[in-house]
């Protein structure tokens, strides 16, 4: 028996496999991101959920988490709440977005481009991973919701001056952030606080606008259609063609239809662009199959 863990920055999903691969059970728990839980509730979670599906200690455990990345004292804090955790269990400990690609490419060579609230791409070649974007909303995260989010805001600015000619995505924006004149933008802003998560989920009303054939709509999502090729692009360097390259996270999920023609127009016949084939808690699980 096997469970495979996604850890993300809102969420835990937990689901126990056979050895075949089949689901046995899979369960939803809050988030164990150690930015946002104390160490001793992240293993409160963990241990929950493991005992819940697995109450005989017999399985090995596949875990990928946000948050373990390139910070040696965040690493260790991780790997030491996993291990009070999962107690005699087995496990393999990767990032998120490590099991992500596992289970989009199945365990096979490639690129994944993941775009949720961030953005990162990642290429595994022969064992190898490599990265490029994942620097963040203050730095990069380009082609993100948050990304995505902030470029509809600064249009609505524009259309508000008369530099840009005004749209349904003007309107759509007034209503939905419920202003009553434009300028109520600079206290909405404010009264995020820079709260990323709480801009990314305003990137559903450029989705609204784009529906409704808004120019403005359409040309964010094109631009982080190229904003995403650039970042695959310098990931195949090292691979010859064609290359596969597959895609997760919400800004797919939502707006998938307005960006992935223009990604796949881009990509041309060098690669071959396809839906991911399985989940990050596959992808774990994988990995959790290589244990000794």
């Amino acid at each position: 028996m096997y469970i495979g863990i996604d850890g993300g920055g809102t969420k835990t999903k937990m689901v126990s496999y056979d050895d075949d691969g089949n689901i046995c059970q899979e369960i939803v728990l809050p988030t164990v991101h150690i930015l946002s839980q104390t160490p001793k509730k992240c293993i409160e979670i963990l241990k929950a959920g493991v005992e819940q599906l697995d109450p005989q200690s017999v399985s090995k455990i596949g875990i990928g988490l946000a948050g373990y990345g390139q910070d040696k004292k965040i690493r260790k804090e991780i790997e030491n709440i996993c291990l009070k955790a999962f107690k005699n269990r087995p496990f393999v400990l990767k990032s998120d977005v490590q099991i992500a690609i596992e289970g989009a490419l199945d365990g096979q060579d490639g690129i994944v481009v993941i775009a949720g609230t961030g953005s990162i791409a990642l290429s595994l070649k022969e064992g190898m991973l490599q990265r490029c974007g994942g620097w963040g909303y203050q730095l990069g995260d380009e082609g993100s919701a948050y990304w995505i989010a902030k470029k509809m805001l600064n249009v609505f600015c524009q259309e508000v001056d008369g530099r840009l000619e005004k749209t349904i995505l003007y309107d759509l924006i007034k209503r939905e952030c419920h202003f009553e004149n434009d300028y109520d933008i600079i206290t909405f802003m404010n009264d995020l606080n820079h709260d990323r998560t709480k801009i990314a989920a305003l990137a559903y009303i450029n989705g609204i606008a784009a529906k409704e054939n808004d120019p403005n709509a359409l040309k964010i999502y094109k631009e982080a259609a190229e904003e995403i090729y650039k970042l695959i692009n310098l990931l195949s360097k090292n691979f010859k063609s064609p290359i596969k390259v597959s895609y997760i996270g919400g800004v797919f999920q939502h707006a998938g239809s307005f960006i992935i023609p223009h990604l796949q127009e881009q990509l041309g016949n060098r690669f071959n662009l396809i839906s991911p084939i399985h989940t990050p808690e596959y992808g774990a699980y994988i990995l959790a199959k290589k244990l000794r």
